[in-house]
């Protein structure tokens, strides 16, 4: 049982909120960002294209959305937050053979 107990706590682990925030550019970063973009994100971000859970603590409300590439930055293709957190969709179970 101490096994199966392990093995959940690091599946949880891996399904825990992520806080992403923004902070402007500072003027000796914008030589290496395009001059269009005018804010970065801090934290640990999706992978490019990937759909995951939100979380907005204006509205508190949990929602899907889509971590994208426009050409000219990164974002969530629907939210326009400066803090949000997200969490990737856990994988579905495995099918157990019946003894």
């Amino acid at each position: 049982m101490a096994i199966t107990k392990r093995t959940s706590d690091i599946t949880v682990a891996l399904y825990e909120w992520n806080k992403l925030t923004t902070r402007n550019i500072a003027e000796d970063e914008k030589e290496y960002f395009n001059s269009g973009i005018e804010f970065v994100w801090e934290g640990k971000t999706p992978e490019i294209d990937e759909e995951v859970l939100v979380y907005n603590p204006k509205t508190q409300n949990i929602y899907t959305d889509i971590w994208i590439d426009y050409g000219e930055g990164i974002g969530f293709e629907d939210t326009d937050e400066d803090t949000v957190f997200w969490m990737s969709y856990p994988k579905p179970p495995k099918e157990m053979e019946e003894e």
